[in-house]
């Protein structure tokens, strides 16, 4: 699992100039299986320049918004109370909101 996180971070650090631009880290990774009430994700765990954790998802639609970033230990309040359409929205809210 934690294979598949890490092959799947560095796959999203490459094929985007505009994360250079942000001040975060990555810090680990998860694969969340789908199980009731819960959908199937990867789960990437960054830290910004404010010290703070956050936790971006990215999940397995086929439609619609795919990443939501969100602030332990507020697990049912995105930030920015909405999913965003890509991975670089995402650590934005996280890490600037």
């Amino acid at each position: 699992m934690k294979t598949i996180a890490t092959a799947l971070l560095s796959i999203a650090l490459l094929i985007s100039p505009a994360l250079a631009q942000l001040d975060f880290i990555v810090i680990g990774g998860m694969h969340q299986p789908a199980a009731k009430n819960v959908e199937k994700a990867n789960i990437i765990a960054i830290r910004c320049s404010d010290g703070k954790k956050y936790f971006i998802y990215s999940y397995f639609r086929s439609s619609g918004p795919n990443y939501r970033a969100i602030e332990p230990p507020k697990w049912g309040n995105p930030i920015g109370g909405m999913d965003y359409p890509n991975f670089e929205d995402a650590v934005h809210a996280a890490c600037y909101t």
